[in-house]
């Protein structure tokens, strides 16, 4: 759908974004992280072409589709309300009999006549949502979409996002959180310093460490130790890259295995070890 060749950024002679190549595919959902200055928000403008980068290709594959938007810090005109602003929105798409519908689904229907300024962030950040997806577009790009919002209106969040990636809309998404978004992606673009650090499938980060813990009646806490596991209330863990391998060890050493778990790497704890790295910790 969508593909970036060597875009390049810069202001006032200092670069923001450098050699940025990636693909995107119909229908695919890429988180995109980094720390703060990476260059998250400034791709995404080039991407809406609210900014023009200074070198590089962007193609789209067929025609440019249409792309819907939820800003990180929502501005409008502060003498509409709630309803004359939905309506002023949906009427640059042709869809403004959905005004009922988008004002449900925000829970805004017995708000509509307040002034729109007035709305709280996660408010405005859920109507701004509602209005995107009104407008039927193949390419949903939210820059930080859950600010604002309480932990209520984020399981809402995540359920109408889950409904609309079945779709088969194509989803790019920042956020400071990546736990939020990470049951709702397929792979995540890292930038560090302006550039691609990390391109990689979620399903493969998950894979690369693993933590196993269980419980035992074995008394053997001193080889457990020896082999690297922590204690803590009665439980055995330890992380490792190839948990069969570790299992195959345990059972050698007749370690008599209760309650195991054996859980995936979390991408929080990726992307931290990505931050310590980008700080130089």
């Amino acid at each position: 759908m969508l593909m970036l060749h060597h875009i390049g950024k810069s202001f006032h002679g200092q670069s923001v974004l450098r050699d940025i190549t990636f693909r995107m595919s119909e229908g695919e959902s890429i988180l995109l992280l980094g720390a703060n200055g990476a260059g998250k928000s400034t791709l995404i403008k080039i991407i809406l072409r609210m900014l023009q980068q200074d070198h590089g290709e962007m193609e789209w594959s067929g025609t440019r589709p249409r792309i819907g938007y939820v800003p990180q810090s929502p501005s409008i005109m502060g003498n509409l309300t709630i309803r004359q602003f939905i309506s002023y929105v949906l009427s640059l798409h042709g869809k403004r009999s959905q005004i009922s519908t988008v004002l449900k689904d925000a829970g805004l229907d017995e708000k509509s006549k307040m002034l729109a300024e007035n709305l709280s962030t996660g408010q405005m950040k859920r109507l701004l949502f509602r209005l995107a997806i009104a407008a039927k577009p193949k390419l949903l790009i939210m820059d930080e979409p859950t600010a604002g919002m309480d932990l209520e209106a984020k399981r809402l969040f995540r359920r109408q996002l889950s409904a609309i990636r079945a779709d088969g809309i194509g989803i790019l998404v920042t956020t400071h959180i990546p736990s939020e978004a990470e049951e709702l992606t397929d792979r995540l673009l890292y930038l560090e310093s302006g550039v691609i650090r990390v391109d990689r499938a979620i399903e493969d980060i998950r894979r690369l460490r693993q933590s196993i813990s269980f419980r035992t009646d074995s008394k053997d806490e001193k080889l457990l130790f020896s082999l690297g596991y922590t204690l803590r209330d009665g439980v055995f863990q330890k992380l490792t890259d190839d948990a069969d391998k570790e299992l195959q060890l345990l059972i050698q050493r007749n370690i008599q295995l209760k309650q195991l778990e054996i859980k995936g790497e979390t991408l929080k704890r990726y992307v931290e070890g990505l931050n310590r790295k980008g700080a130089g910790l």
